[in-house]
Protein backbone atom coordinates (compact mmCIF):
# COMPACT_ATOMS: atom_id res chain seq x y z
CA UNK A 1 0.00 0.00 0.00
CA UNK A 2 2.78 2.65 0.71
CA UNK A 3 4.39 1.66 -2.56
CA UNK A 4 1.16 2.04 -4.38
CA UNK A 5 0.70 5.35 -2.58
CA UNK A 6 4.11 7.09 -3.47
CA UNK A 7 3.41 5.78 -6.88
CA UNK A 8 0.75 7.93 -7.39
CA UNK A 9 1.99 10.62 -6.02
CA UNK A 10 5.74 10.05 -8.46
CA UNK A 11 7.40 8.84 -6.15
CA UNK A 12 9.99 5.75 -5.98
CA UNK A 13 11.74 6.17 -2.73
CA UNK A 14 15.01 5.58 -4.23
CA UNK A 15 14.02 3.00 -6.45
CA UNK A 16 12.11 0.32 -4.12
CA UNK A 17 8.95 1.22 -5.17
CA UNK A 18 9.41 0.30 -8.99
CA UNK A 19 6.66 -0.77 -10.92
CA UNK A 20 6.91 -4.19 -11.95
CA UNK A 21 7.95 -5.87 -14.98
CA UNK A 22 4.32 -6.70 -16.79
CA UNK A 23 3.73 -10.47 -16.65
CA UNK A 24 3.88 -12.88 -19.62
CA UNK A 25 1.69 -13.54 -22.05
CA UNK A 26 -0.16 -16.88 -22.02
CA UNK A 27 -0.88 -18.84 -25.18
CA UNK A 28 -3.98 -19.97 -26.10
CA UNK A 29 -4.69 -23.26 -26.10
CA UNK A 30 -4.81 -26.07 -29.50
CA UNK A 31 -8.08 -26.13 -31.26
CA UNK A 32 -10.07 -28.85 -30.55
CA UNK A 33 -11.60 -29.62 -33.44
CA UNK A 34 -14.10 -32.39 -31.92
CA UNK A 35 -15.96 -29.72 -30.52
CA UNK A 36 -16.84 -28.57 -34.07
CA UNK A 37 -18.83 -31.89 -34.70
CA UNK A 38 -20.81 -32.08 -31.96
CA UNK A 39 -24.19 -33.63 -32.40
CA UNK A 40 -27.32 -33.01 -29.94
CA UNK A 41 -28.88 -36.16 -28.59
CA UNK A 42 -32.71 -37.05 -30.03
CA UNK A 43 -35.70 -35.93 -28.48
CA UNK A 44 -37.13 -38.49 -25.93
CA UNK A 45 -40.34 -40.18 -27.52
CA UNK A 46 -43.78 -38.79 -26.54
CA UNK A 47 -45.24 -41.48 -23.35
CA UNK A 48 -48.72 -42.34 -24.20
CA UNK A 49 -50.93 -40.78 -21.28
CA UNK A 50 -53.30 -42.94 -19.58
CA UNK A 51 -56.70 -43.49 -20.40
CA UNK A 52 -59.04 -41.41 -17.70
CA UNK A 53 -60.92 -43.65 -14.92
CA UNK A 54 -64.60 -44.65 -15.60
CA UNK A 55 -66.95 -43.11 -13.64
CA UNK A 56 -68.38 -44.44 -10.55
CA UNK A 57 -71.48 -45.97 -10.84
CA UNK A 58 -74.29 -43.74 -9.81
CA UNK A 59 -75.72 -45.16 -6.32
CA UNK A 60 -79.57 -46.12 -5.74
CA UNK A 61 -81.34 -44.55 -2.94
CA UNK A 62 -85.03 -45.89 -1.28
CA UNK A 63 -87.86 -43.75 -2.18
CA UNK A 64 -88.94 -41.11 0.37
CA UNK A 65 -92.83 -41.01 0.53
CA UNK A 66 -94.95 -38.41 2.79
CA UNK A 67 -97.71 -39.85 4.56
CA UNK A 68 -98.96 -37.24 6.44
CA UNK A 69 -98.16 -33.58 7.20
CA UNK A 70 -97.59 -32.58 11.20
CA UNK A 71 -99.59 -29.50 12.53
CA UNK A 72 -97.74 -26.53 13.61
CA UNK A 73 -97.48 -26.40 16.97
CA UNK A 74 -99.61 -23.79 18.69
CA UNK A 75 -97.11 -20.67 20.92
CA UNK A 76 -98.24 -20.81 24.34
CA UNK A 77 -100.33 -17.74 25.97
CA UNK A 78 -98.28 -14.97 27.28
CA UNK A 79 -99.84 -14.43 30.98
CA UNK A 80 -100.73 -10.19 30.95
CA UNK A 81 -100.17 -8.69 34.25
CA UNK A 82 -102.84 -7.44 35.88
CA UNK A 83 -103.50 -3.84 35.49
CA UNK A 84 -102.54 -1.94 38.55
CA UNK A 85 -104.88 1.42 39.02
CA UNK A 86 -103.17 4.30 41.28
CA UNK A 87 -105.41 7.34 42.76
CA UNK A 88 -104.45 10.29 41.79
CA UNK A 89 -103.30 11.90 44.73
CA UNK A 90 -105.89 15.27 46.26
CA UNK A 91 -105.86 18.27 44.91
CA UNK A 92 -103.63 20.69 47.33
CA UNK A 93 -106.11 23.87 48.59
CA UNK A 94 -103.26 26.26 48.39
CA UNK A 95 -102.83 25.26 44.57
CA UNK A 96 -106.09 25.37 43.69
CA UNK A 97 -106.46 28.83 45.21
CA UNK A 98 -102.96 29.98 43.75
CA UNK A 99 -104.39 29.08 40.15
CA UNK A 100 -108.26 30.75 40.65
CA UNK A 101 -106.31 33.62 41.92
CA UNK A 102 -103.78 34.07 38.45
CA UNK A 103 -106.18 35.44 36.38
CA UNK A 104 -107.21 38.41 38.49
CA UNK A 105 -103.65 39.95 38.40
CA UNK A 106 -104.84 41.99 35.54
CA UNK A 107 -107.91 43.30 37.20
CA UNK A 108 -105.93 44.29 39.73
CA UNK A 109 -107.79 41.80 42.60
CA UNK A 110 -106.10 41.72 46.03
CA UNK A 111 -106.91 37.69 46.08
CA UNK A 112 -103.32 36.66 46.41
CA UNK A 113 -102.70 35.58 49.96
CA UNK A 114 -98.90 35.36 51.22
CA UNK A 115 -97.76 32.01 52.53
CA UNK A 116 -94.65 31.95 54.84
CA UNK A 117 -93.52 28.40 53.78
CA UNK A 118 -89.63 27.91 52.01
CA UNK A 119 -90.77 24.44 49.96
CA UNK A 120 -93.96 23.37 48.45
CA UNK A 121 -93.83 20.58 50.89
CA UNK A 122 -94.83 22.65 53.52
CA UNK A 123 -97.38 24.97 52.04
CA UNK A 124 -99.22 21.33 52.65
CA UNK A 125 -101.28 22.14 55.73
CA UNK A 126 -102.24 25.79 55.23
CA UNK A 127 -104.98 27.24 55.22
CA UNK A 128 -105.59 29.82 52.37
CA UNK A 129 -107.98 31.76 53.79
CA UNK A 130 -106.02 32.83 57.23
CA UNK A 131 -102.90 34.23 55.64
CA UNK A 132 -102.76 37.72 54.86
CA UNK A 133 -103.49 39.51 51.50
CA UNK A 134 -100.49 40.71 49.12
CA UNK A 135 -100.78 43.90 47.48
CA UNK A 136 -101.75 44.84 43.94
CA UNK A 137 -99.58 43.72 41.38
CA UNK A 138 -100.77 45.67 38.57
CA UNK A 139 -98.89 49.13 36.91
CA UNK A 140 -100.21 51.68 38.94
CA UNK A 141 -102.76 54.16 36.85
CA UNK A 142 -100.46 57.49 36.41
CA UNK A 143 -98.94 56.94 33.20
CA UNK A 144 -94.89 57.23 32.97
CA UNK A 145 -93.48 61.07 32.29
CA UNK A 146 -92.48 61.36 28.22
CA UNK A 147 -89.25 62.94 30.07
CA UNK A 148 -88.20 58.97 29.79
CA UNK A 149 -88.64 58.05 26.21
CA UNK A 150 -86.41 60.95 24.49
CA UNK A 151 -84.41 58.48 22.48
CA UNK A 152 -85.07 58.83 18.69
CA UNK A 153 -87.76 56.37 16.69
CA UNK A 154 -86.69 53.74 14.93
CA UNK A 155 -89.42 52.36 12.16
CA UNK A 156 -89.01 48.69 10.78
CA UNK A 157 -89.42 47.78 6.57
CA UNK A 158 -92.05 45.75 5.41
CA UNK A 159 -91.00 42.07 4.61
CA UNK A 160 -88.28 41.89 2.29
CA UNK A 161 -88.20 39.08 -0.38
CA UNK A 162 -84.63 38.16 -0.58
CA UNK A 163 -84.74 35.51 -2.90
CA UNK A 164 -82.87 37.62 -5.75
CA UNK A 165 -80.94 39.49 -3.12
CA UNK A 166 -77.45 39.12 -1.89
CA UNK A 167 -77.26 41.21 1.11
CA UNK A 168 -74.20 42.44 3.04
CA UNK A 169 -74.55 39.47 5.37
CA UNK A 170 -73.87 36.63 3.33
CA UNK A 171 -70.10 35.18 3.06
CA UNK A 172 -68.97 34.25 -0.49
CA UNK A 173 -66.48 31.04 -0.60
CA UNK A 174 -63.73 31.26 -3.19
CA UNK A 175 -59.95 30.34 -3.68
CA UNK A 176 -57.43 32.43 -5.45
CA UNK A 177 -56.18 31.65 -8.61
CA UNK A 178 -53.59 33.92 -8.95
CA UNK A 179 -50.58 33.82 -6.30
CA UNK A 180 -49.72 37.00 -4.61
CA UNK A 181 -46.34 38.98 -3.85
CA UNK A 182 -46.53 42.00 -1.24
CA UNK A 183 -43.54 43.24 -3.69
CA UNK A 184 -45.93 44.83 -6.34
CA UNK A 185 -49.22 46.37 -5.27
CA UNK A 186 -52.75 46.92 -6.99
CA UNK A 187 -51.32 50.34 -7.81
CA UNK A 188 -47.96 49.16 -9.68
CA UNK A 189 -50.21 46.69 -11.85
CA UNK A 190 -50.70 43.75 -9.72
CA UNK A 191 -54.33 42.01 -9.43
CA UNK A 192 -55.76 38.84 -8.45
CA UNK A 193 -58.47 36.71 -9.68
CA UNK A 194 -60.50 34.80 -7.50
CA UNK A 195 -63.19 32.01 -8.35
CA UNK A 196 -66.11 31.02 -6.43
CA UNK A 197 -65.94 27.30 -5.01
CA UNK A 198 -69.57 26.84 -4.12
CA UNK A 199 -72.84 28.27 -5.24
CA UNK A 200 -74.85 31.03 -3.04
CA UNK A 201 -78.14 30.37 -3.11
CA UNK A 202 -81.17 33.58 -2.91
CA UNK A 203 -82.62 33.69 1.11
CA UNK A 204 -85.80 33.12 -0.01
CA UNK A 205 -86.38 29.85 -2.39
CA UNK A 206 -83.61 28.09 -3.82
CA UNK A 207 -82.58 30.38 -6.99
CA UNK A 208 -78.42 30.30 -7.34
CA UNK A 209 -77.80 33.87 -7.10
CA UNK A 210 -73.53 33.29 -7.58
CA UNK A 211 -72.73 30.10 -9.60
CA UNK A 212 -69.77 27.98 -8.54
CA UNK A 213 -66.72 28.85 -10.91
CA UNK A 214 -68.14 32.75 -11.13
CA UNK A 215 -64.77 34.70 -11.05
CA UNK A 216 -63.87 38.42 -8.59
CA UNK A 217 -61.28 40.52 -10.15
CA UNK A 218 -59.52 42.13 -6.81
CA UNK A 219 -57.28 44.39 -5.52
CA UNK A 220 -54.80 44.33 -3.16
CA UNK A 221 -52.43 47.02 -0.89
CA UNK A 222 -49.17 45.73 0.51
CA UNK A 223 -48.01 46.30 3.55
CA UNK A 224 -47.23 49.60 4.69
CA UNK A 225 -45.42 49.72 8.38
CA UNK A 226 -42.98 46.78 9.69
CA UNK A 227 -44.31 44.22 11.35
CA UNK A 228 -47.55 43.61 9.00
CA UNK A 229 -48.06 40.09 8.07
CA UNK A 230 -51.63 40.51 6.31
CA UNK A 231 -52.66 41.90 2.85
CA UNK A 232 -55.75 43.58 2.68
CA UNK A 233 -57.86 42.72 -1.15
CA UNK A 234 -60.55 44.63 -1.81
CA UNK A 235 -62.98 42.93 -5.38
CA UNK A 236 -63.94 45.63 -8.22
CA UNK A 237 -66.08 43.34 -10.12
CA UNK A 238 -67.46 40.18 -11.02
CA UNK A 239 -68.26 38.03 -13.65
CA UNK A 240 -71.14 35.55 -12.97
CA UNK A 241 -70.62 32.13 -14.62
CA UNK A 242 -73.24 31.01 -17.22
CA UNK A 243 -74.29 34.13 -18.10
CA UNK A 244 -71.63 35.86 -17.61
CA UNK A 245 -73.73 38.90 -16.13
CA UNK A 246 -71.62 41.39 -14.36
CA UNK A 247 -71.88 44.00 -11.29
CA UNK A 248 -69.27 46.36 -11.04
CA UNK A 249 -67.92 48.88 -8.16
CA UNK A 250 -68.66 46.26 -5.48
CA UNK A 251 -65.85 47.35 -2.58
CA UNK A 252 -66.68 43.58 -1.40
CA UNK A 253 -63.79 42.62 1.23
CA UNK A 254 -61.92 39.98 1.36
CA UNK A 255 -61.22 37.81 4.44
CA UNK A 256 -59.38 33.89 5.49
CA UNK A 257 -61.33 31.20 5.94
CA UNK A 258 -62.61 32.39 9.66
CA UNK A 259 -63.67 35.67 7.81
CA UNK A 260 -60.68 37.77 9.75
CA UNK A 261 -60.52 40.82 7.34
CA UNK A 262 -57.23 40.64 4.82
CA UNK A 263 -55.15 37.24 4.35
CA UNK A 264 -51.81 35.83 5.16
CA UNK A 265 -49.58 33.72 3.39
CA UNK A 266 -45.31 33.27 3.82
CA UNK A 267 -43.72 36.02 5.34
CA UNK A 268 -40.08 36.76 4.89
CA UNK A 269 -39.14 39.44 7.57
CA UNK A 270 -35.77 40.43 5.29
CA UNK A 271 -33.71 40.00 8.73
CA UNK A 272 -30.55 39.20 6.73
CA UNK A 273 -31.19 41.77 4.19
CA UNK A 274 -31.39 44.15 7.79
CA UNK A 275 -29.13 43.58 9.93
CA UNK A 276 -26.62 40.84 7.91
CA UNK A 277 -23.82 43.56 6.15
CA UNK A 278 -24.64 45.41 9.67
CA UNK A 279 -23.07 41.86 11.41
CA UNK A 280 -20.66 40.76 9.23
CA UNK A 281 -18.52 44.55 9.36
CA UNK A 282 -18.99 44.64 13.52
CA UNK A 283 -17.10 41.74 13.11
CA UNK A 284 -14.72 42.75 10.66
CA UNK A 285 -14.17 45.75 13.47
CA UNK A 286 -13.97 43.81 16.18
CA UNK A 287 -11.58 41.26 14.48
CA UNK A 288 -9.25 44.51 13.37
CA UNK A 289 -9.08 45.85 17.31
CA UNK A 290 -8.16 42.37 18.21
CA UNK A 291 -5.32 41.80 16.07
CA UNK A 292 -4.00 45.74 17.45
CA UNK A 293 -4.22 44.79 20.56
CA UNK A 294 -2.50 41.85 20.24
CA UNK A 295 0.01 43.16 18.45
CA UNK A 296 0.20 45.94 20.81
CA UNK A 297 1.18 43.58 23.53
CA UNK A 298 3.72 41.97 21.99
CA UNK A 299 5.73 44.29 20.59
CA UNK A 300 5.21 47.39 23.63
CA UNK A 301 6.76 50.28 23.27
CA UNK A 302 7.83 49.89 18.97
CA UNK A 303 6.76 52.99 16.77
CA UNK A 304 5.36 50.15 14.39
CA UNK A 305 2.68 49.04 16.97
CA UNK A 306 1.72 52.78 17.32
CA UNK A 307 1.07 52.69 13.73
CA UNK A 308 -0.84 49.84 13.79
CA UNK A 309 -3.17 50.93 16.92
CA UNK A 310 -3.76 54.09 14.94
CA UNK A 311 -4.46 52.61 11.70
CA UNK A 312 -6.57 49.51 13.60
CA UNK A 313 -8.77 52.27 15.36
CA UNK A 314 -9.21 54.24 11.95
CA UNK A 315 -10.35 51.48 10.19
CA UNK A 316 -12.74 50.60 13.33
CA UNK A 317 -14.60 53.72 13.27
CA UNK A 318 -14.86 53.86 8.92
CA UNK A 319 -16.84 50.10 9.63
CA UNK A 320 -18.51 51.55 11.94
CA UNK A 321 -20.00 54.85 10.06
CA UNK A 322 -20.54 52.49 6.64
CA UNK A 323 -22.97 49.98 9.04
CA UNK A 324 -25.13 53.27 10.89
CA UNK A 325 -24.98 54.27 6.93
CA UNK A 326 -26.18 50.07 5.63
CA UNK A 327 -28.83 50.39 8.92
CA UNK A 328 -30.00 53.70 8.09
CA UNK A 329 -31.12 52.58 4.56
CA UNK A 330 -32.22 48.73 5.59
CA UNK A 331 -33.79 49.10 8.37
CA UNK A 332 -37.43 49.78 7.39
CA UNK A 333 -37.37 47.47 4.40
CA UNK A 334 -40.90 46.11 4.79
CA UNK A 335 -41.77 42.60 5.00
CA UNK A 336 -42.80 40.62 1.89
CA UNK A 337 -45.28 38.19 2.04
CA UNK A 338 -46.49 35.59 -0.28
CA UNK A 339 -50.00 34.17 -0.63
CA UNK A 340 -49.93 30.58 -2.89
CA UNK A 341 -52.16 29.78 -5.57
CA UNK A 342 -55.68 27.94 -3.80
CA UNK A 343 -55.74 29.90 -0.67
CA UNK A 344 -59.21 29.41 0.28
CA UNK A 345 -60.71 32.63 1.24
CA UNK A 346 -64.14 34.33 1.94
CA UNK A 347 -65.88 37.20 0.04
CA UNK A 348 -68.40 40.25 1.62
CA UNK A 349 -70.15 42.08 -0.19
CA UNK A 350 -70.19 45.74 0.94
CA UNK A 351 -73.36 46.22 -0.56
CA UNK A 352 -76.41 44.16 -1.08
CA UNK A 353 -76.46 42.79 -5.13
CA UNK A 354 -79.64 42.10 -6.60
CA UNK A 355 -79.13 40.10 -9.36
CA UNK A 356 -82.20 40.39 -12.11
CA UNK A 357 -83.77 37.22 -13.50
CA UNK A 358 -82.23 35.58 -16.23
CA UNK A 359 -84.95 34.62 -19.34
CA UNK A 360 -84.99 30.82 -19.58
CA UNK A 361 -83.04 30.13 -16.65
CA UNK A 362 -82.61 31.46 -13.00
Amino acid sequence: MLCEAALALGLTLGGICKPGAPPEAVDLPAEDKEVWTFAPPPPPEPVAEPPPPAPAPTPNFPPIVIREQAAPVAPLPVALPEPVFVEPPAPNPFRLALAAALPARATEDTGLVRIAASTVSDLDGIDPLSARPLAAIAPPPVPIPEEHYQAEGRISTGPVDNARIVTADRYISGIVETGINSQVSSEEGGQVIIQTSRPVFGYHDRHILIPKGSRLICDYKSPENLGETRIALTCKRILIAGHRAEILQLKATVGDVQGRGGITGEVDTRFWEKYGTAFVLAGISGAVRLASAATAVADDGNAISSIADTGAQELSEKLGEITASILEQTVNLKPIVTVAQGTRVQIRPQFDWYLKQVKGGE
